[in-house]
């Protein structure tokens, strides 16, 4: 059993100040302001927060330090309609990202195949500490890669081959999820991975991840999730303020960022915090992401600061990275501190979005990593 006296600790919702967790492997024991069970461990911080949550990462599938093949397992760039690829079977547990993104207090990622194709693949839940792939896996597979914007072309365009267009996008994306249904009606059929994978979705027992960055691909990817009543997330999400009304509309998620990148493509000319920002104050489930490896997910923290000062809350901006990436995964022991919470903890000496604050200790499931 391990106990934490903290000066704060912010529980997927609110700040409270100077409280006491119990836990162990197993889960939290106990969130309160006074608890005189002794332990063996003890350890002291001035704020506590769930382990953060990184729901858009390539992280593992994309390494560090590696060439542009032998450590590039983001995209299979042969087919843009690929939703059969697991990301679970590119990740690189060893990769050195993984032991960074825990010092930087993310101890969950959700992990999808790049941009390239219009359907990647489905996407894998892992904790970002384990000995191999399997310990690490929480889920998998789950949800789907889907991918409306420009870059599907770009990389088909030199193929002269479809998608050349967002038009052509549009109509792969849409043949395949008819299909799809098409397959799920009938009675008997041929086997075939393609359907098979994609039926979660249009049953709407999957989640699908549209990747789409310029306000007319988010209102494309809304379109094609009413078409065929998806359970819709937005990512990336460079200008949902200019569609906020349809977002809100049809109450879907956003999962954006990154906040901090070079704006090295028009699609990212309207990245600013003030778009988080504007989703937040107006109600829309919002989290924020790094995008790794588009920027470091160690750093995941530091973009909190940015919304801030766009007059976010801090209790808004730190559910950003917990409770609400844990709501939209459906995760509900994760994101927050409470008895029965999954014991995934983060210790700072400071205040966690401050790029002068250190991380004490991480803890996942229960054992402490750092």
């Amino acid at each position: 059993m391990y106990k934490i006296i903290a000066e704060k600790i912010f529980d997927g919702t609110k700040i409270i100040e100077n409280a006491i967790i119990l836990f162990d492997e197993s889960g939290i024991k106990y969130v309160g302001k006074d608890n005189k069970e002794k332990t063996k461990n003890t350890f002291k911080a001035k704020f506590a927060t769930p382990g953060f949550i990184d729901i858009s990462s390539g992280i593992g599938l994309k390494e560090e330090s590696l060439g542009r093949i032998e450590g590039n397992d983001l995209n299979e760039e042969a087919n843009p309609i690929t939703p059969e690829l697991l990301a679970l079977d590119g990740i690189n547990p060893y990769d050195e990202s993984f032991p960074k993104t825990v010092k930087g207090g993310v101890t969950t990622s959700f992990v999808l195949p790049g941009l390239s194709n219009n359907i990647g693949g489905r996407g894998a839940i892992i904790h970002n500490s384990g000995d191999t792939i399997k310990d690490m896996t929480i889920e998998s597979p789950f949800g789907m890669r889907f991918s409306v914007n420009s870059i599907p072309k770009s990389i088909y365009i030199p193929q002269k081959k479809m998608p050349m267009t967002r038009m052509g996008s549009a109509y792969l994306i849409r043949e395949a999820l008819y299909k799809a249904k098409e397959y799920g009606g009938k009675k008997k059929k041929q086997f075939s991975m393609q359907e098979e994978s994609l039926l979660p979705v249009v049953e709407g027992k999957q989640k699908a991840f549209f990747a789409a960055l310029r306000a007319d691909d988010i209102a494309t990817s809304i379109r094609i999730t009413k078409e065929f009543n998806l359970n819709a997330v937005i990512t990336f999400a460079i200008e949902s303020d200019l569609v906020l009304d349809l977002i809100k509309e049809n109450k879907i998620p956003v999962a954006f960022g990154p906040v901090i990148l070079s704006r090295f493509g028009r699609e990212l000319k309207h990245l600013s915090p003030k778009v988080p920002a504007t989703l937040i104050e107006n109600g829309v489930e919002t989290a924020i992401i790094s995008g790794h490896p588009l920027y470091p997910a160690e750093f995941l923290r530091i973009q909190l600061g940015l919304i801030i000062a766009e007059g976010t809350s801090a209790e808004k901006a730190l559910a950003t990275v917990t409770s609400a990436p844990a709501k939209i995964l459906g995760m509900k022991k994760y994101g927050t501190i409470k008895k029965g919470a999954m014991s995934d903890l983060v210790l700072f000496d400071g205040d966690p979005w401050e790029t002068k604050t250190a991380i004490k200790n991480v803890f996942i499931n229960g054992k402490l990593i750092q």
